[in-house]
């Protein structure tokens, strides 16, 4: 067979095997130490020339762990190593002290100028005092010199459990190596992002989408809905990301009762060196069942390159939700209906919560299509709560006529059907502006006329007594 072929056709039986074998639940996997950037939320970062940035290195689901070790390695014409300090993981109380190092570029007897070695333990450890589970162990700063891509290499690490006795045991784990590149990020992510108000019994659809990615020849990717009932998933599409370039093997399965679907895909032959930019790995169809909200939770995510090595790549999962969400403008009043130019009028707008989430939302009041004054903020309003706001119209540069006000929502919720929007806008009434002058002039004129009639009752009784 042709070695070629024969790697190809080993690569879809391992990633097929892989890909249904995977424990979405991490209950039975290796604890690992893994670069990741709290800032993409992944193991791949991005900066431009000139900036710092910073990584964790973090530990995944030990028990009892009371010391550790590791080497960073990093391409020091792309990057300058600025700091490494401690991670919270190993005292995150404060209460035991921990004793930690790092030896990096520069320090005396160490040869390196582009790693640096970390090693941390608890002073007089217990198994109380060793902590179980996940956390950061150290973080690195490092400021980008020069345009380009590389690899934070994670090497010997070591892990340490207590024990009463000597030496005590190390823990097997595995190793994630972290990826930096001054281009745009490479990612996976779901579009759309958010999913809102499909209704019980409709479907929707959602692709998986490589962005900027590198040489793919073969991917998988989990993806997993904890509100198993909300969600029915009924149909996997390929994407064209692969198949436009070339003859590919899709396969795809869904576990309903686990709320998990699996999908690989690999080119089955040319282009051997895959496929780079961005395009639609695969398209997903749901059911919605019924009311409630959930992550699309993107996991296993694996990019392969024709040679088996795996290519870097940030992930962003999606959501789904279509619980109630409806607010309402519930009551408006005015303090006056008619004032003069000048006075101010007090309006009191109520909204309420009608749905089943907190909403943040803001509140304005029109006269004639123009805001009385700023917008009112509604922050997170509880479901079934109401709160009044209170607006003041300054009357003293409108033009003296009748204005109609209105109090409205600006925002558009989303998931609020068109009947629920309908409430949303509320007509408050009119209000008749009147000019002072014309009062003053109205007097005037009031005053010149009992003038003339004194005058001509003056006249009368003079003539009669004559």
């Amino acid at each position: 067979m042709n070695p070629k072929a024969f790697f190809v056709l080993s690569l879809m039986v391992l990633t097929v095997f892989n890909l249904m074998s995977i424990d979405v639940s991490r209950e039975d996997t290796l604890p690992a130490v893994y670069v990741f950037d709290p800032v993409t939320q992944s193991g791949v970062t991005r900066a431009g020339v000139g900036e710092n940035f910073t990584v964790d290195v973090r530990v995944r689901d030990v028990q009892h762990m009371m010391a550790f070790e590791f080497y960073m390695e990093w391409n020091d014409t792309l990057l300058q190593f600025i700091r490494a300090t401690e991670g919270p993981f190993l005292n995150s109380t404060n209460t035991y002290q921990s004793i930690y190092q790092a030896v990096t570029p520069g320090s005396e007897g160490f040869p390196y100028s582009n790693k640096v070695y970390v090693v941390d333990s608890i002073i007089a450890a217990t198994e109380s005092s060793s902590p179980s589970g996940s956390g950061t162990l150290a973080r690195v700063t490092f400021k980008v010199l020069v345009e380009g891509s590389g690899i934070l290499d994670l090497q010997d690490s070591i892990l340490v459990r207590y024990s009463p006795y000597a030496p005590p045991p190390t823990i097997d784990h595995t190793s994630e190596d972290g990826y930096f590149t001054t281009a745009s990020l490479p990612r996976v992510v779901v579009e759309p992002a958010e999913v809102v108000g499909t209704l019980p019994g409709e479907s929707f659809s959602v692709n998986i989408t490589a962005l900027d990615v590198l040489n793919v020849y073969n991917w998988t990717v989990a993806m997993k809905w904890r509100e198993i009932d909300l969600l029915n998933a009924t149909e996997i599409v390929e994407g064209s990301f692969l198949s436009e370039a070339g003859a590919t093997d899709f396969k795809s399965a869904i576990y309903q009762d686990n709320g998990v679907l699996y999908i690989n895909n690999t080119l089955t032959g040319a282009p051997l060196d895959g496929v780079s930019g961005s395009g639609t790995l695969a398209d997903i169809t749901f059911i919605a069942e019924i009311r409630g909200k959930t992550d699309l939770e993107l996991l296993a995510v694996k990019l392969y390159k024709q040679d088996g090595s795996i290519s870097p790549v940030a992930v962003e999962s999606g959501s789904f939700s279509n619980t109630l969400r409806d607010v309402s403008i519930t009551e408006a009043m005015l303090s006056a209906d008619s004032v003069t130019q000048g006075q101010k009028v007090n309006i009191t707008v109520t909204v309420k919560n009608n749905g089943w989430e907190n909403e943040t939302f803001t509140v304005r009041v029109d006269f004639d299509g123009q805001a009385v004054e700023p917008a009112k903020k509604v922050n997170k309003l509880v479901p079934n709560a109401t709160q009044t706001l209170i607006f003041h119209w300054d009357t003293s540069n409108v033009e003296p006529k009748e204005y109609t006000l209105k109090a409205l929502i600006v925002e558009t919720i989303p998931g609020e059907t068109a009947e629920d929007r309908a409430d949303n806008t509320r007509t408050i009434g009119t209000v008749r502006v009147s000019s002072g002058s014309f009062d003053f002039n109205l007097l005037l004129i009031g005053g010149a006329i009992a003038a003339v009639v004194v005058v001509a009752l003056a006249f009368f009784f003079v003539k009669k007594r004559k």
